[in-house]
């Protein structure tokens, strides 16, 4: 095994674009590079507008008013708003609309995601309050970290098909993304909440722009929200908890303080309340959002009829605890979709938890997965129980929190809102007509329907069949602009090899291809042989191995993902008469395409 590894180390070498010398452990200073140079579109891309008049036309449309999917519909679009919707006879395209020919396809609202925290990266370092790893990377360094990649992450959203996202609070600079945001076609709409009004204190995350704040009394909680105010805020978030020191009378006048302060000046107030009694107390005290579940018990008559009456939007967030215990047992499970477009640094940093933690650490990370499994079944039950009774339930991740991935955690959470019992049609409301209330009392967006913003999200299948359909996105549309997801973002390099890895196996040429770049090579270390340069040689070397072997197949033993290259170590059986062979591939992944691949001596 030793010699894979030296193997690895100089492909790593060798093979990494610009590298003039073997530092075969990367700095600060090479990863601030991997940080701050993404994927990044022509500048004409951020420059595109709107067509005059557009049309999507052929698709069956769910536009989430409630109403039946309307087949073979046009949606008919003037600059970024909806004009006309309905039959393709019904609606007449004008001649001057440019048009897109969208048959056989699917038409939804673009999705809503209504709980997520810029200030947190969903890796390993990002929460020091439950997780304190300082020692390995400090919280300054995780930060930096954070800021340097926002451009990205935006447009991880957008390319999840995640058109609009509510920040559920965080520092000061929520406000300065929320403007960049705004400015930005490669990015969703964000709505924001700065620093939560907090119960209890969180000193591991001040670092000069706290993202939560202790109020200590009715009075601080009213400042804490006035200074708030002045940034204009899009809701005011409340992290309520109450401790053996100050019982929920105490605290709760401490929370109604901050509503009515909100209020008053006509904003929205959302309220972390994870117990059934301190959630009740919030709606009580005129909580607008409940942003977790209540997991510690059953919600009953009282409850719910409070809730109904008040109006109150519930977001069950059931993936978050989830991610945390997968990731804290180093058992996590990676989605297509998160292998994708999920931040690669952050999914990186989560092999470290077995290696850095302490004894106390995985002993306290196991009693963390053992309380979310032994929660998720309580917070299954109410979810079911608030939608049955027609409570307003908007899906949201909580995206950041550890092993909670920025956008592409919104098709997980879709997923576990149907295993709990939501019908596929409410959990795509949920996501879409539901989560927009959440961003505003009165939404732009969130449905198909004339006057509407044109945010949309063009995909491949009937996702009222399968939600997975929301992954296979064709199109994605923000405000009348018609972009491709991989005009937002390349999918990442492990996606990419990934792929080219299983249609190898089925033996598909010309999908097999579709992973790589025109001009493509392919060497043999170290005489430096060129087994094939550019997709036609590379077609015809690998579709006699395909029509020859029908039992080809490739299994990766270990796979190693830094900056744009991939390492695989390979075992491949089913070539002629050869058991099997080891090889070592070093790819080196392009604008979403496989330029290079580093064949070296098979261990």
């Amino acid at each position: 095994m030793r010699s894979l590894h030296l193997a690895i180390a100089a492909a790593l070498v060798l093979f990494h674009p610009g590298c003039k010398q073997p530092d075969l452990a990367p700095g600060p200073a090479a990863e601030e590079v991997e940080a701050a140079s993404p994927d990044k579109p022509a500048d004409t891309l951020e420059k595109r507008e709107p067509a005059a008049r557009a049309a999507l036309v052929g698709a069956t449309v769910f536009d989430a008013t409630g109403g039946e999917p309307i087949p073979d519909a046009v949606i008919l679009l003037e600059g970024e708003r909806i004009v006309a919707v309905g039959p393709r006879g019904e609606v007449k395209v004008p001649d001057d609309a440019v048009v897109h020919d969208v048959q056989g396809k699917w038409i939804v609202p673009g999705l809503v995601d209504s709980h997520i925290h810029f200030f947190q990266s969903a890796g390993l370092y990002t929460r020091p309050d439950i997780v304190d790893l300082r020692t390995v990377r400090s919280y300054e360094e995780e930060m930096r970290r954070i800021e340097v990649g926002l451009d990205t992450l935006l447009r991880r959203y957008l390319a999840c098909g995640v058109t609009a996202v509510v920040d559920m609070g965080g520092p000061f600079w929520n406000f300065d993304v929320r403007g960049k945001a705004s400015l930005t076609l490669l990015a969703p709409r964000v709505a924001v909440a700065g620093p939560l009004v907090s119960t209890v204190s969180r000193p591991q995350l001040d670092l000069g722009d706290p993202p939560i704040i202790k109020a200590g009394s009715p009075e601080e909680a009213r400042a804490l929200v006035k200074k708030q105010l002045e940034r204009k805020p899009d809701l005011v978030k409340i992290w309520f908890i109450v401790t053996e020191e100050r019982g929920l009378d105490e605290t709760i006048e401490i929370a109604r303080a901050a509503i009515d302060e909100a209020h008053a000046a006509g904003v929205r107030v959302a309220v972390h309340a994870t117990q059934y009694e301190t959630a009740l107390a919030a709606v009580e005290a005129g909580a607008d959002v409940l942003v977790h579940s209540v997991d510690d018990a059953k919600v009953d008559g009282p409850f719910i009829t409070l809730m109904k009456d008040r109006g109150v939007i519930y977001i069950p967030t059931l993936a978050v605890l989830g991610g945390y215990g997968e990731v804290l047992s180093s058992s996590v499970e990676i989605s297509e979709i998160e292998m994708r477009y999920g931040d690669p640094a952050a999914m990186a940093t989560w092999k470290d938890f077995a290696h850095v933690a302490s004894p106390e650490d995985l002993e306290k990370s196991q009693k963390r997965k053992t309380r979310a499994l032994e929660r998720a079944p309580m917070m299954r039950e109410n979810l079911a129980a608030l939608h049955g009774a027609g409570i307003v339930v908007a899906a949201g991740t909580d995206a950041g929190n550890i092993g909670t991935l920025h956008g592409a955690s919104l098709l997980v959470e879709l997923r576990l809102m149907e295993e709990a019992g939501m019908e596929r049609r409410d959990v795509i409301l949920s996501a879409t007509r539901d989560a927009a209330r959440v961003f505003a009392a009165e939404p732009e967006f969130g449905t198909i329907e004339p006057g509407k913003l044109g945010d949309l999200l063009v995909i491949d299948a009937d996702p009222l069949e399968d939600l997975h359909a929301l992954e296979r996105i064709h199109l994605v549309v923000k405000g009348g602009v018609v972009l491709e997801p991989g005009e937002i973002l390349h999918p990442n390099p492990e996606y990419v090899v990934e792929k080219q890895v299983q249609a190898y196996n089925a033996r598909d040429i010309d999908l097999f291809l579709s992973y790589y770049s025109q001009d493509a090579v392919i060497i043999r270390h170290p005489e430096g042989e060129v087994v094939a340069s550019g997709l036609d040689a590379m077609r015809e070397t690998y579709t006699g191995m395909f029509e020859k072997s029908p039992e080809l197949n490739c299994r990766i033993l270990e796979r190693i993902v830094t900056y744009s290259m991939v390492v695989d170590h390979e075992l491949v059986t089913g070539i002629g008469d050869r058991p099997e062979i080891r090889a070592v591939a070093a790819y080196t992944v392009e604008d979403g395409l496989i330029s290079r691949v580093l064949f070296l001596p098979k261990d």
